[in-house]
């Protein structure tokens, strides 16, 4: 592809993401969900929540936030005859009380504080977005992914609770005799940990079989990784924080001109097991497009 491509694939990309924004501070008053704000610039709500955190440095729920207080912030300084309960119900909140610790955990100032001596320049600081420093170029490939059969385990709720999700997950493994080695073992990333609020965090751990997975007291099922294409990435070491995954969908994707498919990123942990050290793990990452 040329500069002017390239050039041309980023401003459009860059113009989709400005959509969403706009439509994001015009809305403010309105339940923004994922799947509505996704649906403003034609992106996959399977992919939208890293596509933003990438583009903004915010996970949509925290700039969601963002900009309701400085709307709040607005209303507090020219809008002095409203008493600070009712911008805090406007902004969201269900009383005063959780309005005034979100706005002092943001500005460092109370409500009232910031009425009577309001700081601009934090705001100033906080938005527009933070500056997002460019990756190391990355090799990236895209291959034909085969249909898989994977024997799944979901999880819901808190990452930090992925670890209780893995453990059930070997247990049903040793029950079954699939050994580390037996078998490719992926994580299916539904929603990105720093973009989704805990409760709404998603994931399914999986490896590959070749039968369907009987009853058992794991609540492990089948599902189906479906073929198409992918663009690969590899990471090699701990697999707490994946740079690799932010790269594709912050660098590689919108100048690559390529479009999503509606499948959610998928990770192949190439090597598992209690013996594996963090410094040795290998792990390739999948985004499915078109």
């Amino acid at each position: 592809m040329n500069k002017t491509n390239d050039y041309n694939s980023q401003a459009a990309y860059q113009h989709r993401m400005q959509l969403v924004l706009d439509y994001i501070e015009n809305h403010l008053d309105d339940s923004l969900s994922l799947e509505s704000l996704s649906q403003q610039a034609n992106f996959s709500p399977f992919h939208f929540h890293r596509q933003f955190r990438a583009f903004t440095g915010y996970p949509v729920y925290k700039m969601i936030q963002l900009l309701r207080l400085k709307k709040a912030s607005k209303e507090l300084v020219f809008s002095t005859e409203k008493s600070i309960t009712d911008i805090a119900y406007d902004a969201g909140f269900d009383n005063a009380e959780s309005f005034s610790r979100a706005f002092k955990n943001v500005l460092q100032q109370t409500p009232s504080t910031f009425r009577a001596n309001p700081d601009w320049e934090s705001w100033h600081l906080l938005l527009p977005f933070k500056t997002i420093n460019r990756s190391d170029t990355m090799q990236v490939n895209i291959i034909n992914f085969p249909e898989t059969i994977v024997a799944a385990l979901e999880h819901h709720g808190p990452e930090h609770l992925v670890y209780n999700t893995s453990r059930k997950f070997i247990e049903w493994r040793q029950a079954n005799g699939i050994k580390p080695e037996q078998g490719n073992t992926y994580g299916i990333h539904y929603s990105d940990p720093a973009s989704t609020l805990p409760e709404d965090y998603r994931l399914d751990i999986c490896v590959s079989v070749e039968k369907p997975v009987p009853e058992n007291p794991q609540g492990v099922v089948n599902k189906i990784i479906p073929a198409g294409r992918c663009a690969v990435v590899r990471h090699h070491g701990t697999r707490d924080y994946i740079p690799a995954a932010d790269y594709l969908y912050r660098e590689w994707l919108p100048e690559s001109a390529e479009e999503l498919r509606d499948y959610p990123c998928f990770f192949h942990y190439i090597n598992v097991g209690p013996n594996v050290k963090d410094k040795d793990m290998i792990t390739d990452i999948y985004l499915p497009i078109k």
